[in-house]
């Protein structure tokens, strides 16, 4: 990490957030918002010059991260635009991640089938508890769980491609945003959770770091 300044930086601006929506400070959490993604697409450009094409689908993934926390942060309204941004985000970071996978790798270790059954099973825990209130957005929200799903199992995939510990901070930042996506739709659809905006937005604001992280310490392809 050659920009280490800009690592703390990064931690300050995420404080100042986390701040806001304790204190419930809307103008402040307005400003600082759409920062985390663009500060973190910062940093991935200085650490990595975005010359691979991992770097480069991360890169516009946060920036859909930023579209779908803006569109959150507007009205209710406006739910769907942020769902559909968060979703076309997590559809390139399965790319990127796919993109590290070997399919002669994992023919050797099937670990990744135990990873598969478990994530399975979790999307439909989740969905049978969110369904009953779902109505119109059904579908919208079975594909973003399977994606999001998909992304924490590529995210695993990657592990016989790269260093050990790239593959583990992305592997928890995929984790996270299953985390911070779960409470989300439980405190939307289901019923209030108290603190939840706190409980989102710190596992949000890791998930995003952990994984723009984990790209920037792929030195290379294989371990």
């Amino acid at each position: 990490m050659k920009q280490y300044k800009l690592h703390i930086a990064f931690l300050f601006l995420a404080l100042l957030h986390l701040y806001a929506v304790y204190a419930n400070l809307p103008n402040l959490r307005f400003f600082s918002k759409p920062l985390i993604c663009i500060s973190l697409i910062f940093i991935l450009y200085k650490e990595t010059g975005l010359k691979k094409n991992i770097e480069k689908l991360v890169a516009v993934g946060l920036f859909f991260g930023c579209l779908g926390d803006i569109f959150l942060m507007l009205n209710e309204n406006m739910f769907v635009a942020g769902l559909a941004s968060f979703l076309i985000g997590h559809i390139l970071y399965v790319i990127a991640f796919s993109k590290q996978t070997s399919a002669k790798a994992l023919s050797k270790h099937k670990s990744y089938i135990l990873i598969a059954g478990i994530l399975a099973s979790f999307c439909y825990y989740l969905y049978s508890i969110l369904q009953p209130s779902l109505g119109p957005l059904k579908i919208p929200v079975i594909l973003y769980i399977i994606v999001i799903a998909a992304m924490a199992f590529f995210a695993y995939t990657r592990r016989y491609q790269t260093n050990t510990l790239s593959f583990i901070i992305c592997l928890i930042g995929a984790l996270l945003f299953i985390f911070s996506d779960s409470i989300l739709a439980l405190n939307k659809f289901v019923a209030y959770l108290a603190n939840s905006g706190l409980y989102i937005m710190s596992s949000y604001i890791l998930a995003q770091y952990f994984i723009t992280l984990g790209i920037i310490l792929d030195k290379k392809n294989r371990p």
